[in-house]
């Protein structure tokens, strides 16, 4: 979703929008994407409320989720409790893998008897 397209008003105070708007970020596993659609979210907020809510500084914010820098995962866990919203872990699509080769020792060889 592009800037344009993007209506702050829909996300504001909307954790049901919001989670699926992030759900559907996330999906795409492409880090710039999901950081330029957190930042689209929390400036739909009150960004002085959600710093409180989230524990964190109102500059943090726009620098943390600017795009700019990866942020720590604390604090977007901060911040997604702000949004009244929690991540939720998917396996990925399977994938075609080449075939691991066998690994182990070779056997044990019997040990000759000594008289």
């Amino acid at each position: 979703m592009s800037d344009a397209e993007f209506d702050p008003r829909h996300y504001r105070d909307n954790p049901r929008a919001i989670a699926r708007y992030l759900t559907e970020a996330f999906e795409t596993n492409d880090l710039s994407t999901i950081m330029q659609c957190i930042n689209r979210v929390m400036r739909a907020q009150n960004v002085q409320a959600l710093a409180r809510e989230a524990g964190l500084r109102r500059d943090r914010l726009y620098k943390t989720f600017g795009g700019e820098i990866n942020p720590q995962l604390g604090r977007v866990m901060g911040l997604f409790e702000g949004f009244g919203v929690r991540f939720a872990v998917t396996p990925l699509p399977p994938r075609q893998r080449a075939e691991r080769p066998k690994l182990g020792r070779p056997p044990k060889r019997k040990a000759a008897i000594r008289t």
